[in-house]
């Protein structure tokens, strides 16, 4: 009987874990639903990405965490309200990441590229933030995003 619960509970958490990472753009392509996010260059390129924005602060503590792949285009947000100074460690993350910390009225702060998986070694952005965007590592710099350029989602800036 005990053996039974035991199986009920771990198939439950792995129909659980299996729905969440279905339904997560991480590893979909960028065709599927998302919500819509674009970066426009000082130089006038657009660049669209389909993101995951982690809302709760348990979605936040997450992150990217065990996420063992991620397709182009794709990402995670995560929404700063009210606007602080943001710190991001790579524990727990299997793939390298850029992360793109979002001034107040979209501006990019900075990038920061981080290829030192499972590290508990912080990034922090300079002053205070509205929002953290993390992509594959190398992806910003592929598209020439850098500071200063423009980032709204659904035709809003941060």
């Amino acid at each position: 009987m005990i053996h039974r619960l035991i199986f009920a509970q771990a198939l439950a958490f792995a129909l659980v874990l299996a729905g969440h990472l279905w339904l997560s753009p991480m590893g979909l392509s960028a065709a599927q639903a998302a919500p819509a996010l674009q970066i426009e260059t000082l130089d006038g390129t657009t660049h669209m990405f389909r993101v995951t924005v982690a809302k709760t602060p348990a979605e936040q503590a997450q992150g990217l965490m065990h996420v063992s792949d991620m397709a182009a285009r794709t990402g995670m947000l995560f929404p700063m309200q009210p606007p602080r100074r943001a710190r991001f460690w790579m524990r727990n993350t299997l793939i390298p990441l850029d992360m793109i910390f979002i001034l107040p009225g979209g501006r990019i702060e900075q990038v920061v590229t981080r290829r030192d998986i499972k590290s508990d070694v912080s990034s922090a952005s300079f002053g205070k933030v509205s929002a953290v965007l993390e992509l594959n590592a190398g992806e910003a710099k592929a598209l020439q995003i850098g500071i200063g350029d423009l980032v709204t989602m659904n035709g809003v800036r941060f």
